[in-house]
């Protein structure tokens, strides 16, 4: 009954990539993977029962319902949340074993309250502002709000960490946030304030600077094979494709005009391939006129704009491809391949939002794939 699009998801390439990872910052750093926006388009679910089988440490999700599903499913580990929600949503960090980010005193003083209950210790994560400017305390902040945190006893100190917005384009920025996160670290020691866990590396962290692993790091788009940066150094697979099915073909004559905006114009006799996804499925508007796509392993060009539930493809005069085909918008099809990446600077935006705009509800269909 469904439409002919899907997204398959290669959870042995997920395997490889958590290994990847795990080899570059070593057996002694702590692995947060971090699983939001239903881990990256790929699927919470599976994608969290793939990571638990390879070791990972624990989870970060971008919202309570998140970690919900996630403890529905069966999951005991640890499940931080890397965002803020209202007070009146403390009991269910405490009904699901769930662990906060701490920002202000009036949910602590409700997350206490809700500890006190069932007279169990809730472990807290307190996030740094070092120059994200956006969640978080700034560094001359933090003392007087943990002195008044001390004073909730169902309370533990357990996480202190810090984001990088620019860790692609600007080292010395990066890294002057991390020289003001580990001072703060020295001070609230010198104070005796300790936590178990400190963290401040995303995915570029991971990779490109090693002095910020202290002793958590928070993967995120590499997990999923993805490059946030196109210079980075890291080999890397790909665990998402995303595809669907041609519906029909016609012959355009010269002159003649595909799409909305009549904005592809035939300059010579061509066949032209209706696909069966658009932009209500996540493949962005912003890629009209200018997408690739693969075709029995052949390259193909977008014409005319991306529709709501359609898009079309110019074959020219080739007369191998008949309706039915699959067709890959992104991952490989024979020796070549279209990535996120690409779609990403096609459409000028980034990487993190192609895969998560893809719609939920298209099926995923997940394979474990042999490793090399």
């Amino acid at each position: 009954m469904r439409r002919q699009v899907w997204v398959d998801i290669d959870l042995g390439a997920l395997s490889d990539n958590i290994g990847k990872i795990k080899s570059i910052v070593g057996s002694s750093v702590k692995i947060l993977a971090v699983l939001k926006q239903s881990a990256y388009g790929h699927g919470i679910i599976q994608v969290a029962r793939k990571l638990y089988e390879e070791g990972v440490d624990a989870f970060g999700v971008g919202g309570i319902n998140e970690a919900i599903q996630l403890r529905e499913d069966g999951y005991r580990g640890q499940i931080i949340l890397l965002s803020i929600v209202s007070k009146e949503l403390a009991a269910f960090f405490i009904r699901f074993g769930i662990t906060p980010t701490v920002a202000d005193l009036s949910f602590a003083r409700e997350l206490n309250r809700e500890a006190l209950k069932i007279k169990k210790v809730v472990p807290v994560h307190i996030k740094v502002d070092t120059g994200m400017g956006r969640l978080g305390f700034y560094p001359d902040q933090i003392y007087p709000f943990l002195e008044k945190l001390k004073k909730f006893s169902w309370l533990s100190l357990e996480g202190l960490y810090t984001h990088f917005p620019a860790a692609d384009t600007n080292f010395n920025f990066t890294n002057r946030q991390l020289n003001i996160f580990r001072k703060l670290i020295k001070d609230l020691k010198t104070k005796s304030i300790d936590f178990n866990y400190y963290h401040s590396a995303n995915s570029l962290g991971v990779v490109n600077y090693p002095n910020s692993y202290l002793n958590m790091v928070r993967p995120g788009l590499i997990l999923y094979g993805i490059k946030p940066s196109a210079d980075l150094r890291v080999e890397l697979k790909p665990v998402l494709s995303f595809k669907a099915k041609i519906i029909f073909i016609k012959e355009i004559l010269p002159g003649k005009t595909v799409g909305y905006g009549r904005e592809f114009i035939a300059k010579k006799k061509t066949r032209v391939a209706t696909v069966s996804v658009g932009y209500a499925d996540g493949y962005p508007w912003a890629l009209s006129n200018c997408a690739k796509v693969l075709i029995k392993g052949k390259i193909f060009s977008i014409a005319g704009r991306v529709c709501m539930d359609h898009i079309m493809i110019d074959l020219g005069q080739d007369k191998e491809i008949k309706k039915g085909d699959v067709v890959t918008l992104i991952g490989k099809d024979q020796d070549k391949e279209v990535k996120a990446e690409d779609l990403a600077s096609w459409a000028q935006t980034i990487p993190y939002e192609i895969v998560t705009r893809i719609s939920r509800e298209i099926p995923r269909y997940y394979l474990n794939k042999s490793t090399d």
